[in-house]
This record gives C-alpha cells, structure tokens and sequence, in this order.
C-alpha cells in the first residue's frame, strides 16, 4: 500500500463509520475511484481496532457506568435534557438489538461480498440510506429518550441492523432511522446507536481477524498502525462533531450527501458501462 492510500482509506474509514454514510461502501468506492488495489484483509482489522477504541473513549463514562453498575443495578447517565437508564436494562437493549445482526451475518456474509461489492451497487443502496434518511427526518415526533425504549423497540432496530450487512448501507444510518420513526430525539438515537456500535465494529474486526488467519499475504504492520491510528483520531472527532450537530441540527447534511454521491456512482457506472 502506498502511503497516500494508507492515509485516505484510514480517514475514510475513521469519518464513515459512524456517520451516517457507511464506510464499507466508502472503502470499495475509494478503491474504484482511484483503482487501488485491495488493501487486505490485515489493514481492515486495523482500522476497525481504530474506530473501536475511538467510540469506547468518547463514551467512556457511559461504558464505565454500565459495567460497574451491573451488580446493583445502578442507572446510566446520558446527559442534560435525557433520562437515565438501568445498567442491566441497557444491557438488555444492546443484547437483544445484536442478537438478529450475528445471526444473519452468518448466513449473508459471503454472499453479499459475492454480489454487492460493486460500485453500482454502493450506488444504489446509498440512494436507499438518503432516502431512508429522509424518511426518519420527516416521520420522527422526536420525544422519547434511551431511557423510554422496551425490549420490542431494541428487537426492531436490531432487525434493521441487518441492513447494514450491505456495502451501501450505513449500519449507524440505519439504526438511527429506526430510532427516529420510533419517536426517538435525533441525539438519542444517535447515542443508542452508538451504544450498539461498539460489539458491533467489535464483531467485524473479530471476522476480519478471522478471516485474516487464511490470507497468503504477509502482514504489513506499518501501514496497519499507522491505519489504526489515523482512524482511531478522525473516528472520534466525527463522534463528537456528528453529537455536536444533532444536538440543534438534523440529517439533512447526510440524505443530500448520499443521495449525490449515490446518484453519480450509478451514473458513472451506466455511463462507463
């Protein structure tokens, strides 16, 4: 890998994680753009580590309330204007929310990598997202809280999880659109979502490393840490600026960016064709 491709795709990764613009199809769409080849299975483990430690810092004390809070049941705290919410009951949310995720992935995994890593097809699916988006933006009543979800509420933006399996699909757009028709705040939303991202980015890194057992090439282990590194800095202030603008902002950033970029892969793609 080159040096500039090491930085590009480390950025792209840190910025599109959890912004609601998935980052696996910002990744095949950077490849094509430039014609790069693959960067390997090795450098994705990487930059996954990156975009882990980047959202478990920045929701440290979310994450420390949690887990010290489980042997008595102690409420997690999520700030001015939210209410709070029982460690295990949380607990409870992330499980359930996860569970239809692991599931299909392992069933759809290999054959959405067999037919959706295509630049069209990134196309298409981020037209899907904007117009999802938009959807959530204009159905949300916005009034409910974390602290207001029930076990049915996290099954639903569980199944919706599935989604995201697709190159296309942001899995952060699409849990938020959920939490948005749910009635969710768009912060609150935002938080839960990034709640779930962590077990979830955690879960892809792990069959990345999996998968990574079976690869011929020899890692390169510069370009991987200086990938992590890269990803892990810009996937945090992403974080901060993605809770900063939804705080008195919306999506509509987002579902005009998708739906632009979207539309001219596809036409780039029939264009060429």
């Amino acid at each position: 890998m080159s040096f500039i491709q090491i930085i590009v795709l480390s950025v792209a990764q840190g910025i599109t994680e959890f912004l609601p613009i998935s980052s696996s199809g910002h990744l095949i769409l950077g490849s094509w753009l430039f014609d790069w080849p693959d960067q390997g299975i090795f450098f994705d483990v990487a930059v996954h580590v990156g975009t882990l430690f980047a959202v478990l810092i920045y929701f440290r004390r979310e994450w420390i309330q949690l887990v010290f809070g489980l042997t008595n049941n102690r409420s997690v705290e999520f700030g001015p204007g939210s209410t709070s919410v029982p460690s295990r009951n949380l607990l409870g949310l992330i499980v359930v929310a996860m569970i239809p995720l692991v599931v299909a992935a392992s069933f759809i995994r290999k054959s959405l990598e067999e037919n959706f890593r295509t630049p069209e097809a990134v196309g298409w699916l981020l037209i899907g997202t904007s117009v999802a988006l938009l959807v959530g933006e204009i159905v949300g009543k916005r009034t409910r809280y974390i602290g207001d979800l029930k076990l049915p509420d996290a099954v639903v933006i569980g199944l919706a999880q599935i989604l995201a399996a697709f190159p296309g699909i942001s899995r952060s757009g699409v849990t938020m659109v959920v939490g948005l028709t749910l009635g969710m705040t768009r912060e609150s939303a935002a938080r839960f979502s990034m709640m779930l991202a962590t077990p979830a980015i955690a879960g892809a890194g792990l069959l990345f490393a999996l998968d990574s057992l079976d690869a011929t090439d020899k890692p390169d282990w510069v370009a991987a840490l200086l990938g992590a590194v890269i990803s892990g800095i810009t996937a945090y202030f992403a974080i901060a600026g993605l809770m900063k603008l939804l705080r008195n902002g919306s999506f509509r950033p987002f579902i005009a960016y998708c739906g632009v970029v979207g539309v001219a892969v596809v036409i780039a793609q029939v264009a060429g064709a």
